[in-house]
Order: C-alpha cells, then sequence, then structure tokens
C-alpha cells in the first residue's frame, strides 16, 4: 500500500499529535562503543536499523564501535514463495540461504567482515513452531502473550535470559524492534529485552534502543505510534523519548533488493520509499524497573513485580 511521503518536519508533527504521553523527539545521541542488534529474523536489522547503521558508517564512527548482531529466529521455512513443506532439505535452504544474505549484507553494513560479531540463537521461526495466528501486513503470523503456547514461553524465557548479561555492560546500546504489526517473533524478542530490562533494574547499565519494523510501519502508517504508546502506557511518564534522523533510503532498499532474494517481495518497495528518515526511541534507563505487565499477560512468567 502506497502512501504519500511527507517531510521531516511534517513527520514530526504528525508523530507527535498522536504520541501524547512521549516527549518530543531529541538530537540522534547514539554516541555508546558497544552497539548490540537484537534481530528477530534474518533481514530485521537491515530493513529497521540499516538507515541508522548507514548514517554512522558514513559519519566514521561506525568501525570504531564494537558492534554485534544477534539473531534468535536464525532456523527458518519462510520465504516469501512460501511452501509449508517440513522436510529436511527445505529448512536446511531455508535456514542456511537466509544466513548467507544477512551475514552478506552485514559486510556491506558494517563495510567490513571484522567490523561486526555476527550471532545466531537457532530458535525455530514460527512456521518451523507450526504456530498459527492472524497475518501481518508482512506476511507472518500475529501474536501477544495471549497467544504463547509452551514453544513460546521457553523462547520467551531463555531470550531474556541470553540479554541479561549484555545489560549489564556499561557504554552499551541495544536495538530492538518495537513489534509495529505484532509478529509474534519480533514481539516475543521485545517483550524478553524488556522483562530482562525490568528484572536488572539499576544494575542494567545498556541502554535500550526501540526502532519500527519495517515493512510494517510503512504499510500502516496509521498505527505507527501503537506500539510506542502500549508501552510508554506501562512506564512513567516520558520515559520514551524518540529520535528522529534523515537516512539514505535509497541505498537501504538497494541492499535489501541486493542481498534477500529469498525474503523479497514487490510489496516491501513502496513502504520503505514511503519515507525518508527513521526514528528510533530512546528507554530511559531510571525506568526500566517501573516497566508493568503487558495487558495480555494472564501468568506468571510474564508478570513483572
Amino acid at each position: 500500500m502506497r502512501f504519500k511521503t511527507t517531510s521531516l518536519v511534517a513527520g514530526l508533527l504528525a508523530t507527535a499529535s498522536c504520541m501524547v504521553p512521549v516527549v518530543q523527539a531529541a538530537p540522534l545521541d547514539v554516541n555508546q562503543d558497544n552497539l548490540y542488534f537484537l534481530s528477530p529474523h534474518p533481514d530485521d536489522i537491515l530493513l529497521t536499523f540499516g538507515g541508522l547503521i548507514n548514517k554512522l558508517s558514513k559519519e566514521g564512527t561506525l568501525a570504531q564501535k564494537t558492534n554485534v548482531t544477534e539473531v534468535y529466529f536464525s532456523l527458518s521455512n519462510y520465504t516469501t514463495n512460501h511452501l509449508n513443506e517440513l522436510t529436511n532439505k527445505r529448512v536446511f535452504d531455508v535456514s542456511t540461504m537466509r544466513y548467507k544474505e544477512d551475514f552478506e549484507a552485514h559486510i556491506k553494513m558494517f563495510s567490513k567482515w571484522d567490523h561486526f560479531r555476527y550471532k545466531t540463537a537457532g530458535f525455530y521461526d514460527a512456521p518451523l513452531r507450526k504456530y498459527e495466528g492472524s497475518p501481518t501486513a508482512g506476511g507472518g503470523p500475529a501474536g501477544t502473550f495471549s497467544d504463547f503456547r509452551q514453544d513460546e514461553v521457553g523462547i520467551y524465557e531463555r531470550i531474556a535470559a541470553d540479554v541479561t548479561p549484555i545489560l549489564k555492560q556499561d557504554n552499551c546500546a541495544a536495538f530492538v524492534l518495537l513489534a509495529n504489526g505484532s509478529h509474534i517473533d519480533h514481539f516475543i524478542v521485545r517483550e524478553a529485552v524488556m522483562k530482562a530490562a525490568h528484572d536488572l533494574g539499576a544494575e542494567a547499565k545498556c541502554q535500550i534502543y526501540f526502532g519500527e519494523d519495517q515493512p510494517y510501519t510503512g504499510s500502516n502508517p496509521d498505527n505507527a505510534m501503537d506500539e510506542v504508546n502500549s508501552i510508554q502506557a506501562r512506564l512513567p511518564a516520558n520515559a520514551i523519548t524518540p529520535m528522529t534522523f534523515w537516512i539514505d533510503k535509497q541505498q537501504k532498499i538497494d541492499s535489501f533488493k541486493e542481498f534477500y532474494l529469498s525474503q523479497y517481495d514487490l510489496g516491501y518497495i513502496p513502504p520503505l520509499e514511503s519515507t525518508d528518515y527513521e526514528t528510533i526511541y530512546k528507554w530511559d534507563k531510571t525506568t526500566y524497573s517501573a516497566l508493568q505487565s503487558h495487558a495480555h499477560c494472564q501468568s506468571a512468567y510474564c508478570n513483572l513485580q
């Protein structure tokens, strides 16, 4: 779905008008030396944070940082010509193809193979878990805590444990997708990171930034603030600060076309073309422990005390 591209100023005004609980936009201040990009799937970091990474690279600061990408759902059966055949060969071919696509894209994003560390957790993506939910704008299945089965509970708890030592680090920034569109795998990663931050409280030194999932956000501009506002509603006032910055939009689109053959869909292009900027949302570290439970949490595993 195509919609009119707005200017940066107009976009900020429109955003501010629909996010009353969130403070006004602030300048970009990603000055930490240790950057962690916590990705649900191969391709999500380019699509959501590709503009930011390219901006930092052009400014000459990225190569001096320690950059780590962790992809959680790295065993996959999903391609845009999706065939729900869970054979050994197909799972192997799709998983290795997506790894290769993402690793090659990372070399381009970070300029050199030794400018980043690429990790995979090996969790099964939603199709491999035989998870079913209403379709998102990007084609994946949606869900929240009310849709969790034991498979999702186990993954959620393990990701929270995995990110805990990351969040304890000084001079650290962790980039997490907002879960715009409510893709179940995106939701699991976001909520697991938030749980880890809450449980650590003052022990958490790492700054968390949320990014707007693409193409979900561009496909649904009227709902772009839904997840930001839902998170802010669980926190003290003004805990979330937006930071909006110009990006090289064409560079992101060209990289997606060049590397992600298994995921390429013409429907992704209009949302990516619809904006000349990215927005990330800074979560005030002093409010990590004040986070309240998600509205759909009805079980002890996700209840935040």
